[in-house]
């Protein structure tokens, strides 16, 4: 471009904020406004003559390349995103509109920052992925290793732990740690001190820099979160301090759960015969899965097991033997079914399933079937072969019903219509 045109395109062009750029064929910068200083950190005479491509993010090398070899075809492109190193050593994310000029033979583009966009982008879906790890996903130590993932995209983190104390108890219990022993190094006095300030604090210990978040309960227990950090120089700012307290509401959250779940296990949810639920937990993970299929608007489905010739075997080879066949009974239904799915000794010899999320009643009925095959075989007491049979009935969320009462009825009536047809059927 003749320097005239260029010095009357500038005179106006440098009122911008956003980068105005002009390159050659080989991608040497011809002309530059002064907006770029801001986007690139680089006073204008260094970048006149440079390669702009030596400024460019490493790993977006290949899909810049793409761009340059689209705009030089197509004559433009519009809303093309890429990362720079600025001067500084900081990475700006840019939002190109590029085209290509043959009479003056150069690539003129138009660069707008957006790396404050991209960051709050980042950070929108960070909340929304730790929010979802801490809901839906099962064991503490899962959901602190997804969180840490999370978080790691905006944080340098070197080590992450959680250490927990319950009221009135001066002892602190470690929860997770990234790298085995990594809060060894916090003392009980700094921990109580901590989550007594119920501020975040970010301080020196043991000569590594650390960011210490309180966790809240709601029984009054205490929590902290650690966090030591790569960047020896960081500073804490607000974004960063929104995300941490964030997280640490939901991992309070997710470890009450884990807390509630656990006293619900010991007040004896499970059959002691079996090991199976019981129908008060049943009764949760209905409720949940009921709940879960009306905001989703999908299906599950019950099946009202009863094994049939149980109680003859039951009189003929007594107590222990008719234990031991519901045992294995249990043992073979679990073995038919997902982990998301739950086994449920209703009590005598009768079991309920609970096959959360399915697509329709034949994968019920397959699941029914390969049940009905595998309670089928004989079982082995005391040398002796035993031969049981089962009689199924299935109902299906809302086919069958939109209430849990309702869909257990049906379940069972199912049941009782298989049996009256012979026995070892599904209905």
């Amino acid at each position: 471009m003749d320097k005239p045109l260029l010095d009357s395109f500038s005179e106006y062009v440098d009122l911008l904020l956003d980068a105005i750029c002009a390159v050659d064929e080989d991608s040497h910068i011809i002309y530059v406004s002064n907006g770029a200083q801001r986007v690139f950190g680089y006073p204008v005479e260094e970048l006149i003559g440079k390669k702009m491509l030596d400024f460019l993010h490493p790993d977006d090398q290949d899909k810049t390349q793409h761009s340059i070899y689209t705009v030089m075809q197509d004559k433009q492109v519009l809303d093309f995103e890429n990362r720079y190193i600025r001067k500084d050593g900081q990475v700006v994310h840019l939002l190109w509109s590029t085209s290509w000029s043959d009479t003056h033979k150069m690539r003129l583009g138009v660069a707008r920052d957006i790396t404050r966009i991209k960051a709050a982008e980042a950070m929108q879906n960070s909340l929304i992925a730790i929010s979802d790890t801490a809901h839906r996903t099962n064991g503490i130590k899962q959901i602190c290793t997804q969180i840490l993932f999370h978080l790691d995209v905006h944080l340098a983190i070197a080590t992450f732990g959680i250490a927990i104390s319950a009221p009135n108890d001066e002892r602190w219990l470690t929860v997770f740690e990234s790298v085995g022993g990594c809060l060894n190094m916090l003392t009980t006095e700094l921990l109580f001190r901590i989550a007594g300030e119920n501020e975040i604090a970010l301080q020196i210990v043991d000569g590594k820099l650390m960011l210490m978040v309180p966790l809240v309960f709601d029984d009054e227990s205490e929590g902290i979160i650690a966090l030591a950090l790569m960047d020896e120089d960081y500073s804490l700012n607000e974004n960063d301090r929104a995300l941490l307290t964030f997280t640490a509401l939901q991992v309070a959250t997710a470890i009450e759960r884990h807390q509630r779940f656990e006293r619900l296990q010991h007040l004896a949810l499970y059959d002691a015969l079996t090991g199976l639920p019981n129908r008060e937990l049943f009764q949760d993970r209905v409720q949940r899965s009921l709940l879960r299929a009306k905001r989703e608007q999908n299906h599950f489905a019950l099946m009202y097991l009863d094994l049939d010739k149980f109680k003859e075997a039951n009189d003929t080879y007594g107590h222990a033997a008719g234990d031991q066949l519901l045992k294995e009974a249990a043992q073979r239904i679990t073995g038919c079914v997902r982990e998301t799915d739950t086994v449920v000794r209703f009590g005598g010899d009768e079991f309920v399933v609970l096959l959360d999320n399915i697509d329709n009643r034949q994968g019920a009925f397959n699941v029914a079937e390969k049940i009905r095959l595998v309670l089928s075989e004989p079982y082995e007491w005391q040398s002796h072969k035993i031969e049981l049979s089962v009689s199924i009935g299935i109902s299906i969320f809302p086919e069958q019903g939109e209430q849990i009462t309702q869909l257990i009825a049906a379940a069972d009536e199912a049941m009782y219509k298989a049996k009256k047809r012979g026995k070892n059927c599904i209905f």
